[in-house]
């Protein structure tokens, strides 16, 4: 019985390092690149598409509802994005955000 024991934990410890080995092939491969490699966010896209949002969500607010309470979550949500925008708008300028 110890036999069967030391048999199936040295078999499992050889798999382990099968797919370590396998692992660090496959990340020796990947190229390595920094942050600043990659392609800046398109922030004035953003920005219009973040305004059409907040204009959609106010134009929701002529529907055919009667509660306040989607009144209250459109508004909110539209005050939300708005001070987002704002924000990323003031950090910009002020060069402490890229």
């Amino acid at each position: 019985m110890p036999n069967c024991i030391a048999a199936s934990a040295t078999h499992a410890v050889g798999e382990g390092l099968e797919s370590r080995e396998k692992d660090l092939i496959v990340a020796a491969e990947e190229p390595v690149t920094s942050p600043d490699q990659h392609a800046p966010t398109p922030v004035k896209a953003a920005r219009i598409a973040g305004t059409v949002v907040i204009v959609l969500l106010l134009l929701m607010l002529f529907g055919n509802h009667e509660g306040n309470v989607e009144t209250i979550w459109l508004i909110s949500t539209a005050g939300i994005l708005a001070a987002i925008i704002i924000i990323d708008i003031v950090l910009r300028r002020n060069g402490l955000r890229d």
